[in-house]
């Protein structure tokens, strides 16, 4: 008997940590708020990326329907600080509720994933701008969910 509840708490303890990881990573997965690196083919998943800084700033804000829906605007840098090319990002959102479907520019949206534009690679110290409108007063936290260098 002790068995069968010994067993019975591994699997909720495997079915919990399962739910709370989020994205593939290589063969593994990351956990929500952590990134994969992918450094020339080899996975690993970090908390803190060091390759690329996000920086917004809300450059706006304003309200219809009398004061009702509020948004702000806002622009984002994605930059490389590192010192190998950054072949693609994808950027994690929380709390990102867009305006509408047009409210988001310069970057690719998958899903609740945003990535850089297939054409877009980051050199070091190069930096790629987007903007998106979203609804409240505060800009959305991101978060680097996907990062490929060479």
């Amino acid at each position: 008997m002790k068995f069968f509840v010994a067993l019975l708490f591994a699997l909720i303890a495997i079915s919990i940590s399962s739910a709370t990881a989020d994205h593939q990573c290589g063969v593994q997965r990351c956990p929500d708020m952590h990134a994969c690196v992918c450094d020339a083919g080899v996975f690993r998943c970090v908390y803190r990326c060091d390759e690329v800084i996000i920086t917004q700033t809300v450059t706006r804000r304003w309200a219809d329907n009398n004061g009702a829906s509020p948004y702000a605007q806002v622009e984002v840098s994605v930059k490389n600080v590192g010192h190998r090319m950054v072949k693609d990002v994808t950027i994690g959102t929380v709390g990102m509720n867009l305006k509408d479907n047009n409210a988001i520019w310069g970057i690719s949206v998958e899903g609740c994933d945003i990535h850089l534009p297939s054409y877009v690679d980051l050199a070091p110290h190069q930096t790629h701008t987007f903007g998106y409108i979203n609804k409240g007063n505060d800009a959305a936290n991101l978060f680097v969910k996907n990062i490929n260098i060479h």
